[in-house]
């Protein structure tokens, strides 16, 4: 990446080992902990770019079995997005709480999640602030003509200006009419009163992103391949139906950049309720070199690369790094030789999960600190207990 990154400061490192132990990504510092990943990031730094200065829209698959670290890769598209100035949303699709046939839901949590460079949480309430603020001087009229011109639709256009009243009050901003337009922003009112078309929605929104000068918006939507769990056919050949219209963006939503991460269940074609089920959506990204081991970047699919065992070492020696910084002191008792030979017991189990690694390196530095640690009388029960649990949490 662009910058040597030194270590965390100690309030930092102790949120990361502490969503690292309860395997969660976290939320902040993914960097500090980040191998293997160098090639794909150079591409999508280069996408986005690309984005920025042409204006362009794009749609990726980023493929990889359950645990190899998609979530993870997520994140660090996230950071690297609000680097080149975009707005960003990542949300985790579920066949029952975020259903992909049911877009006004999954709109709900992509503005409820929206960060953007400055604000992390409250993304949209803060887009809508700064808005509202640059155009104070501005009368009804005025501010409709200005969003007409930039190509905001007629809804949008009244819910701004009306957002904008409320913000600039005389006797200062009027929060709870504020907060009553933001539920319509997310999407949260009721039907009769809630924007009408989602695509409609997602255009003017992104063109007033870029009207305040931000690079474009970019959606992350993890697990995919919970489409796959839909129970009926019809509602999974909607959601299908969804991701075709937009890669096909008949709006031609100028800086608008969708990123998917599913397992091989529903991109690889070899399972039937996946991606291929639906013929629309099957002809535009599958490969029709298949078989070819062609690994063009350029593909609407890429795989996110196995780490190799070296990977592993090195991933377990940056969270040690992190975690002598969470803890104040250095574990000598836990050195490369320890965790060389945890990578080579994780990646020769045969599924070669990141987040096994994870875990069960923080789960031994965790042990280091105990007077009576011993390295390799325990480390291989750590790593299969973590094993078990982490399939109960895929069945889940």
């Amino acid at each position: 990446m662009d910058n040597i990154l030194t270590l965390p400061k100690k309030d930092q490192a102790n949120r990361i080992i502490a969503a690292l132990r309860s395997g969660t990504p976290p939320k902040e510092g993914v960097d500090f902990y980040s191998v293997g990943r160098e090639q794909l990031l150079t591409y999508f730094k280069d996408k986005l770019i690309e984005i920025k200065d042409n204006g362009i829209s794009d749609i990726k698959f980023v493929s990889a079995n359950w645990g190899e670290g998609k979530s993870h890769f997520l994140d660090l598209l996230r950071d690297l997005a609000l680097k080149h100035n975009f707005v960003v949303s990542k949300v985790e699709l579920h066949s029952i709480d975020v259903p992909f046939d049911k877009l006004p839901i999954v709109i709900q949590h992509i503005m409820k999640n929206i960060a953007t460079p400055k604000e992390r949480e409250n993304g949209l309430e803060a887009l809508l602030d700064d808005w509202s603020f640059r155009n104070k001087a501005k009368n009804k009229q005025e501010i409709f003509n200005s969003l007409k011109d930039i190509g905001i639709y007629p809804d949008m256009r009244m819910k701004l200006e009306e957002y904008q009243r409320y913000y600039n009050h005389v006797a200062g901003p009027e929060y709870e009419q504020c907060l009553q337009v933001l539920k319509w922003f997310k999407g949260e009112e009721t039907r009769t009163r809630t924007f009408r078309d989602v695509r409609e929605y997602l255009h003017s929104f992104v063109l007033f992103i870029r009207s305040l000068g931000y690079s474009g918006f970019v959606i992350m939507l993890d697990e995919a391949e919970a489409i796959t769990s839909l129970s009926r056919i019809g509602k999974r050949d909607l959601a299908n139906e969804n991701i075709r219209q937009i890669i096909d963006n008949d709006q031609n939503m100028q800086g608008f950049y969708v990123i998917f991460a599913s397992t091989p269940t529903f991109l690889s074609g070899e399972d039937e309720r996946g991606a291929q089920s639906y013929g629309a959506l099957w002809r535009r990204i599958s490969d029709p070199l298949q078989g070819l081991q062609q690994d063009s970047l350029q593909k609407v699919i890429v795989e996110l690369p196995k780490l190799t065992e070296e990977e592993f070492f090195c991933l377990a020696q940056k969270i040690k790094e992190v975690y002598e910084v969470a803890k104040g002191q250095n574990l000598t008792m836990v050195n490369d030789n320890h965790l060389r030979s945890l990578a080579h017991y994780i990646q020769n189990r045969g599924d070669q999960r990141v987040g096994t690694m994870v875990r069960s390196t923080v789960a031994i530095l965790d042990g280091a600190t105990s007077s009576d640690f011993d390295f390799l009388a325990g480390f291989e029960l750590i790593v299969e207990k973590i094993r078990e649990q982490e399939a109960i949490d895929k069945d889940r």
